[in-house]
């Protein structure tokens, strides 16, 4: 075979390949978009506001427990700390535990020191209460306490911040 004959061979299939993917495309089928002068130029979004969540003060409940949702940001003031007296709080799940068990909860700080234990499910199993050791949160700053659920959720992690003042 000539090398003029395999080039117009390459070409053809070429052309052949570019007029196939036309027809079963269904592009040609659709109207152009109209871009005349009568559409109004759209207006470009605003900008995502992000506002950061207020902290609340935690007021502890007549049992001496702080309740914190998820995602929730709660402040609790340095000289309301008592050595040997845990901080005790009532960590709200999404959703009720799917076993009785009790639940892995790790608090880490800015630090990144880490106290972990487990969080003993209440009734209905839908919160954890969980001790945090008083002197583990004398550094003023922000902590974050993650408990792990048994959702079902790619990520079962609930997480809560406590800020320290």
């Amino acid at each position: 075979m000539r090398k003029s004959t395999r080039i117009a061979l390459v070409g053809l299939a070429a052309l052949a390949g570019a007029a196939l993917s036309l027809l079963t495309s269904d592009r040609w089928r659709r109207p152009a978009p109209d871009t005349g002068a009568a559409a109004a130029p759209a207006a470009a979004p605003a900008p995502a506001v992000v506002l950061p969540v207020p902290a609340r003060v935690a007021l502890p409940d007549e049992s001496g427990e702080l309740r914190i949702a998820s995602n929730e940001t709660i402040q609790l003031d340095a000289a309301s700390l008592v050595p040997g007296r845990p901080v005790v709080l009532r960590l709200v799940l999404g959703e009720p535990s799917r076993s009785q068990d009790p639940r892995p909860v790790r608090v880490v700080s800015m630090d990144r020191r880490v106290f972990e234990g487990q969080g003993i499910l209440g009734e209905g199993l839908a919160d954890a209460r969980f001790e945090i050791d008083p002197a583990f949160l004398l550094v003023p700053g922000r902590y974050i306490v993650e408990v792990k659920t048994t959702e079902q959720s790619h990520f079962p992690l609930r997480r809560y911040a406590l800020e320290v003042r």
